[in-house]
This record gives C-alpha cells, structure tokens and sequence, in this order.
C-alpha cells in the first residue's frame, strides 16, 4: 500500500485585506499536490475574513484579537501546522499551480540529502515596483556565509522549509521590524543546506502599507539585524567583518535617500 505525500502546511498571516487574502488563498486551492493545509492568521479580528471561511472547511482560521504583526502570526500558525514542509505566503502575493508539487519532489529525489536540507527555494515574478522583474533564487548548497554576506533569497512566499528547521530556529524573531526572513535564512542556514526549482512559481504584487517600501523600518531593522548577528559576522575575520560594517552602513544611507526622493525613484534607481 503506497504511503500518503507529506503534509505541507501553508501559512497565510493577513490584516486588513480581504480580497488579496482570497486571491492568496484561491491560489493554494489551485495547487496541483494534493495534501495541503490551508492556515489563515487574521491578525486584527476582521469580519470580513471570518465572512470569507467560516464556512469553509479546507481553511483554519486563527485569529488574533489585537494586532501583533505577521512574525507572531507566522510563528502562532507554525504551532498549530501539523505538516512535515511549511510554505509561508503573505496575503498580497500567489503561489502558482505545480508550485509545492515541485518543491516536495525536490525533497523526496535524494534521501540521502534530505537529512542536510532544511529549505528549497524557485523564481518569483516580481510586480511590487509598479512594474514586472523576474527574480532568480539560484541557491544551492550551504550558503551561510553567502547569506551573511548579503541577501540572497526574494520572496517569503517562494521557500518550503523543511518544518524541523523552523522548529530548531524557534520560527521568526519577533522583536525585529524588518528583514524577518532574512535572518531566518541566515539561522537555518548555520545547520541546513538549500536547494532550488529553476522556474518561477510565484508571483508578488504591489499593495499598500508593504514593509519593503517602509523605510523608517527598513532602516531600524538593518541596524537591529547587524547588532543581532554582529559576533557572527566577526567570527568571519577582520575583513569579513570591516566588509560587513561598510554595507550596513552603507545601506542604511540608502534608505535614507529613499525616504528622500521617494518610493519610485528608489523602485528605478536604488533597490
């Protein structure tokens, strides 16, 4: 008797955005792998949202009564997931059909190495700035140092993680305001290899109030992300680390200009 696909539990933290919410939702319904979990984090306790699934028994719903922001609902929907793989996907953006199908076959191909791999990574198609750009996650491997280096990875929504490497990290880092995933990549990254789909299996679009284009928080959470990581980057070496110093400095004067010129000069020219 063959054995069920793995579980894959697939978290969708919303606020405040009901209809890009059943987009998001309609497509992990379209998934061509057939043993998901849809779980839908409200956080705010939006009517609409209960409107939208109470009904609905392919959907949990959790709901959060006051506004905790997508890391605690992320990490509340990673404690009540019971799936072996976990796919975290924001409610403005889509997974396309074969999305997870490839990824779980990826896992499954090597046995061996799927002790050693804790995420798998495809292309996104990237709308957020107004306009369409195709970004590659070419990642293969063990990539830490890589990662401490800069990011690699675009796209929350476009990883499936092994959920045992989530759980050896404790999930997201809820204290930072920004680059969540970021330096949960880096985390992971110190005890698990990556590998990648070289196709692009999702798409992102632009909406409001979205983190990237927040560039008071972008900068606090750069400067919270080197001063958490700090004793890492100077195990690396004394260049490693005068490298390091000089980007995130560097950086944070870029965001600075951001918040100057404005969002679509920084879109064009600075991102």
């Amino acid at each position: 008797m063959l054995s069920a696909p793995p579980l894959v539990s697939v978290i969708i933290p919303t606020h405040n955005r009901p209809d890009l919410l059943k987009r998001a939702v309609d497509s992990v319904k379209k998934q061509t792998y057939v043993n998901i979990e849809i779980i839908v984090v409200d956080d705010a306790n939006d009517p609409r949202v209960m409107d939208l699934f109470s009904e609905d028994e392919t959907v949990k719903l959790l709901v959060n009564e006051t506004n905790r922001r997508s890391c605690y609902s992320r990490n509340r929907g990673l404690t009540e997931s019971k799936g072996e793989f976990v796919n975290f996907l924001d409610d403005d953006d889509i997974l396309y059909p074969t999305k997870i199908e490839k990824q779980v076959g990826l896992f499954a191909k090597n046995p061996h190495h799927i002790e050693r791999l804790g995420f798998v990574v495809c292309h996104t198609n990237d709308g957020r700035m107004g306009f369409n750009v195709i970004k590659y996650n070419k990642v293969r491997g063990d990539i830490h140092k890589r990662l401490l280096e800069k990011f690699l990875i675009d796209g929350i929504e476009t990883v499936l993680y092994k959920k045992e490497a989530l759980q050896k990290v404790n999930g997201f880092d809820e204290e930072l305001v920004s680059n969540h995933e970021y330096d949960l990549q880096i985390r992971i990254s110190e005890s698990y290899e990556v590998d990648f789909i070289d196709e692009v299996l999702t798409e992102e679009f632009q909406s409001t109030n979205q983190i990237s284009v927040n560039f008071d928080m972008k900068i606090k959470g750069a400067k919270q992300l080197y001063a958490k990581h700090k004793n890492v980057f100077k195990k690396q070496g004394y260049l490693f680390f005068l490298k390091i110093w000089i980007k995130y400095r560097l950086l944070a004067i870029k965001f600075w200009m951001a918040k100057i010129v404005g969002v679509k000069v920084y879109n064009r020219f600075l991102r």
